[in-house]
């Protein structure tokens, strides 16, 4: 991909580099609302040459095969006819009855749009162009696996915080939190104390006769059960739908800005959750 990309750059130049790069970052980091077809109208305003044409052609394949991780073919066959193909005029008429639909177009949107956790793929082209625009080759494989963990952890952090803020959990080396969606202890009532959580016990037992360690006996189904039905007897009453509303979102950042992190970011989504709720 790198070599694609230094050819491009050859063929294009200092100032059309620039350009050409900056109509990627519009389309391919979704910074604006640049669609697939207004950014092949605006490389096909910029490329004047057919060996532009060819580069731009190679960059592109090579781009997305890094993305989806597959072998890039050989375009020498479609060199002839280039990238571009004259477009159908019938996609930019009016459509003659209410029953014709135009084709629909498929387009890249951002992972927020698609509603799911960016991919391997959805970061690296995003390194890739960041990295080209500060003179860089390019990132390692393992950038792009560290960054799709790290988002994956983020949204777990905040999932956490707003289930715990709604449901009652347990807690084991005085961090691990586990055992979500059991009552919160009444401190009113007074049994409460007589509560027994089976899973803060040791998980082994040492034998009396050798000192040797062996798995700790665990409670019977009955038992388990007849402990269980104590815990909710202890408990606090209070109902819960078990939906993770917007509202819910909102108060625990508000309440809890270490979870974000940045202040910056934190005060922006916090902004944008406070005019979703009053538009909602």
């Amino acid at each position: 991909m790198n070599e694609a990309r230094k050819l491009l750059e050859a063929s294009l130049g200092e100032d059309l580099r620039k350009q050409y790069f900056g109509l990627l970052k519009q389309w391919f980091l979704f910074s604006s609302s640049m669609t697939k077809m207004q950014f092949d109208s605006a490389v096909r305003n910029l490329l004047t040459t057919q060996e532009q044409i060819h580069r731009h052609n190679d960059f592109l394949l090579a781009l997305y095969a890094k993305i989806n991780n597959t072998r890039v073919k050989s375009t020498r066959s479609s060199y002839d006819k280039g990238y571009f193909e004259v477009a159908d005029t019938i996609e930019y008429i009016l459509p003659p009855s209410p029953t014709y639909m135009l084709r629909p177009e498929v387009e890249n949107r951002s992972a927020a749009a698609e509603l799911f956790l960016p991919d391997n793929g959805f970061i690296a082209s995003r390194i890739a162009v960041q990295a080209w625009e500060s003179g860089l080759e390019g990132a390692e494989e393992g950038v792009t696996e560290i960054i799709v963990q790290a988002c994956q952890a983020f949204v777990k952090n905040i999932i956490s915080a707003m289930v715990s803020r709604k449901q009652g959990y347990k807690i084991r080396d005085g961090k691990f939190q586990y055992g979500f969606g059991l009552p919160v202890p009444d401190p009113c009532i007074r049994n409460t104390h007589h509560i027994i959580d089976h899973s803060q016990e040791c998980k082994v037992e040492i034998a009396a006769d050798d000192d040797s360690f062996v798995p700790a006996n665990r409670p019977s189904l009955e038992s388990a059960e007849q402990q269980a039905a104590f815990s909710f007897s202890c408990g606090q009453r209070k109902y819960s739908d078990g939906k993770l509303t917007l509202q819910l979102l909102y108060d625990t950042i508000r309440e809890d800005p270490s979870i974000i992190g940045f202040h910056s970011v934190n005060n922006v989504n916090l902004f944008k959750l406070g005019l979703s709720l009053e538009d909602s």
